[in-house]
């Protein structure tokens, strides 16, 4: 039997922690949907430090396996001030650690689906399992079914429930249904028993009816932003000089004056033909990070742990799924370029941006390159928009530009709060 949660550690869970964010409660009862899996809050915790400190301790468990006699060791002072009930700590430590665990499965369950396109619900057959999680026990539907929109778990405070995938010969080995309608009444098995149960009609409980993984996972996927949608809010350029911050325009050394040590050698063979296909385009940015398909994806963590999106998904949009209206011959001799404009940033940015009336969080990647005696740069921009990373543009050199309208561009790039610049000396 499956138990709750499994503490073995493992990336996906880590990279779906690290991608939560701290609010307040009142912060996060505006958010919706998705959003609400990139953020983080306690009720009846509003000081930051405090849901920092519980946002850490839990970051400890998934990070390194460790128990809820290790969660309660390291918040000890904050559970005797709050006066917290044995109940209320286990529900924070179950509830978060199980979620983080959840959406790592579903990552790697996506990842073996064509193999394994099966999956079936297991529930925790005890006396503590609610009757409308036993009703969901064994059932099996495909993976890509609107269930699992609902109905992956967790699905409750303090929920065990968990998902094991199968191949069809499997489901056929075995003779499982696959289920094709959505469940309604169902008569749960007593685990004790094994009598029929009052009839329920599977639910999960408030703000629960929602896929973990999923909503995770697509807030790692790229969505389309118009340019036209997106306008920067005045701010300071504030910098971090390693003994505090300062600010304006004594932490922005000019780009033209930088040491060529910071500018990378474009070699023969790093620039691709024009006029080729997208696909090829496509491919060779993605093999940049070890992926061998179109259909490849990961996370990649830039200086900081920050986790993005790599996959087809930066240059398809969405709603047509077809490439996106760009001038491939323009970007596409330069897709190597733009993979190592994230690989090694010369500078990371985060600036506050307005989209759609809305403010979201920016992160501005920059970087220099040298080809024949000549700068040519990129810049790579993502947005947290509704709580998901979204792609907005990719910048490469037009035949047409001078460098010193490069220059100019990049310079525009360069404003907000610096998170990381390689070291100038």
């Amino acid at each position: 039997m499956p138990v709750s949660p499994p503490l073995l550690p493992f990336q996906e869970a880590r990279d779906y922690w690290a991608s939560k964010g701290i609010v307040t409660r009142k912060e996060f009862d505006r958010l919706e949907g998705v959003a609400r899996s990139r953020a983080f809050t306690v009720s009846g915790l509003a000081r930051m430090d405090q849901l920092a400190e519980v946002h850490s301790a839990i970051g400890h468990a998934v990070e390194n396996g460790e128990s809820l006699a290790d969660f309660k060791t390291r918040v000890r002072g904050l559970i005797e001030r709050k006066g917290w009930s044995s109940w209320r700590v286990e529900t924070i430590f179950r509830n978060n650690v199980q979620s983080a665990y959840m959406a790592g499965r579903h990552a790697q369950m996506m990842r073996a689906a064509q193999a394994r396109p099966y999956w079936r619900y297991v529930a925790v057959k005890d006396s503590r399992t609610r009757p409308s999680h036993l009703a969901l026990n064994g059932m099996v539907y495909r993976h890509e079914h609107p269930f699992w929109k609902q109905f992956y778990p967790p699905n409750g405070h303090r929920c065990r429930c968990s998902v094991v995938t199968l191949s069809g010969r499997q489901v056929e080995a075995r003779g499982y249904q696959v289920e094709e309608d959505m469940p309604d009444m169902v008569e749960p098995i007593d685990p004790a028993t094994g009598e029929k149960l009052p009839p329920v009609r599977p639910w999960p409980d408030k703000g629960f009816a929602t896929n973990v993984g999923e909503s995770w996972t697509s807030g790692v996927t790229p969505e389309p932003i118009r340019l036209d949608d997106i306008k920067p809010v005045a701010t300071r350029t504030i910098c971090r000089d390693g003994h505090g911050l300062f600010a304006d325009d004594p932490c922005k050394p000019p780009l033209a004056d930088l040491d060529r040590r910071h500018v990378l050698p474009v070699e023969e063979g790093d620039l691709l033909e024009k006029g080729l296909q997208p696909e090829v385009y496509v491919k060779t940015f993605l093999a940049e990070f070890g992926l061998n398909s179109l259909d490849g994806e990961t996370v990649h963590r830039l200086h900081g742990g920050l986790p993005l999106p790599i996959n087809k998904w930066f240059f398809v949009d969405k709603a047509t799924r077809d490439w996106k209206v760009t001038s491939w011959k323009d970007k596409g001799p330069y897709m190597k370029l733009l993979a190592r404009t994230i690989k090694r940033p010369f500078e990371i940015w985060q600036i506050t941006s307005e989209i759609r009336g809305k403010p979201v969080q920016s992160i501005r990647l920059v970087r220099l390159f040298a080809r024949q005696g000549k700068d040519i740069g990129g810049f790579c921009v993502w947005h947290l928009l509704d709580g998901k990373w979204a792609s907005a543009t990719a910048f490469s050199p037009k035949a047409e530009r001078s460098p010193k309208a490069i220059l100019e561009y990049l310079e525009r790039m360069r404003e907000g709060i610096l998170l990381f610049r390689e070291k100038l000396t």
